[in-house]
């Protein structure tokens, strides 16, 4: 049997409810995976890249692809939608050789200076080529919120721009902002939580803090330090905190030490925001140093990052004495902000493309659509409003 068959039976066991046909490519021959409407190529360029999926190893095919050794033509959002029809959930981790790269971060936490290349590394791309495909207002790198975020879909019943603004309005309302505050944002981004406190709602002492250094040369505000939160003294001295996306940058070791942090910085009476994108409990073992997605995202895309289930956060933000006020437990926004994170992706991906590598390209091709088809719809978006006693 030829690889290319061994690698169309390797992956019809492995997606055996695919509606749909995703075809792989050699030489001119060809074998087909699922039934129905053909949808995806998996055009195979070299034999190794068809041996990876004979030996049903999809992590290293999407590093062939990655590294142009392998072409996808057609709907991307069909094949990384597989995911959804995968024999069993445990079929979606690599292989334990893989697994042992993520070993260190997984028990020990980032050191400043590995976060900072780690951050610096994906946020310090050209500044062009990062802003082509977010919002002009308000330049978020995070999770959007949408009036109709289930019409994952649907991308011309509300702008990104104005989903982004809403969200900061709604946390800053939320942690009550007021002009004799002391606010600060970790993981402020291009900073525009810093900019609405201070335009709308009067604060005149804000902070906003990041890792990268294009964020801070071209934010809104000018209130923005190149800083890592363990260099900001946990003093009492703030207000109100805002974080919003940065914690899925933490190691898997790092979660308690940052929350630990923030309790410091607040004064007594203090209020947090903290907005993440977690998954939900599974018992498959399923993480982002496990599954082919999380992992492709940690080698190509955002390295050191973890996301942890709402019991993990919940569990260490009440040991620690932060009195829970509210929790919104949400669906679909995250999925919808990156369909539209896509869409201007390949719109400008012309005037970009000589910015980047064509690794990069690639890689940012299944980042944005993986994590719309499969981390989007799975995942949920968490917001927990938090006071110290």
């Amino acid at each position: 049997m030829s690889k290319l068959d061994q690698a169309g039976d390797a992956m019809n066991w492995m997606f055996p409810t695919l509606p749909y046909t995703i075809r792989i490519s050699y030489k001119g021959q060809s074998r087909a995976v699922g039934s129905g409407p053909e949808k995806v190529e998996m055009a195979c360029k070299t034999e190794a890249a068809v041996a990876s999926l004979a030996n049903s190893d999809l992590s290293e095919f999407l590093d062939h692809y990655a590294l142009g050794d392998a072409d996808l033509n057609g709907d991307i959002y069909s094949f990384v939608g597989a995911r959804n029809f995968v024999r069993q959930d445990k079929l979606w981790r690599i292989k334990l050789k893989y697994q042992l790269r993520y070993l260190t971060t997984a028990l020990f936490p980032s050191d400043i200076r590995r976060k900072l290349r780690a951050v610096s590394s994906h946020y310090d791309l050209p500044n062009e080529f990062i802003l082509s495909y977010l919002d002009k207002r308000t330049k978020a790198y995070s999770c959007a919120m949408w009036k109709d975020p289930l019409k994952i879909g649907n991308l011309d019943d509300e702008a990104l721009d104005d989903a982004q603004y809403n969200k900061f309005d709604q946390a800053l309302t939320a942690l009550q902002v007021q002009p004799g505050d002391k606010f600060i944002d970790i993981g402020t981004g291009y900073g525009f939580a810093p900019y609405l406190a201070e335009t709308k709602y009067g604060c005149k002492n804000t902070l906003g803090i990041t890792l990268s250094q294009n964020q801070v040369d071209d934010g809104f505000s000018k209130n923005l330090k190149l800083l890592h939160y363990l260099e900001v003294p946990a003093d009492g001295s703030f207000d109100k905190l805002h974080t919003c996306g940065m914690i899925s940058h933490l190691d898997r070791s790092e979660i308690e030490r940052y929350y630990r942090h923030c309790y410091g910085l607040l004064k007594s009476g203090g209020k947090a925001w903290f907005h993440a994108i977690i998954p939900p409990a599974n018992n498959a073992g399923l993480t982002n140093y496990t599954t082919i997605s999380g992992t492709f995202s940690q080698k190509y895309v955002f390295p050191d990052h973890f996301q942890f289930p709402l019991h993990v956060h919940l569990k260490i933000i009440e040991k620690l004495g932060f009195r829970v006020k509210h929790i919104n437990f949400r669906y679909g926004h995250y999925a919808k902000t990156l369909r539209h994170w896509y869409k201007l992706y390949v719109e400008n991906l012309p005037r970009t493309r000589h910015m980047i590598t064509p690794t990069i390209e690639r890689a940012w091709h299944l980042y944005l659509t993986y994590a719309s088809t499969v981390d989007g719809p799975q995942s949920v978006l968490k917001q927990i409003l938090c006071e110290k006693p």
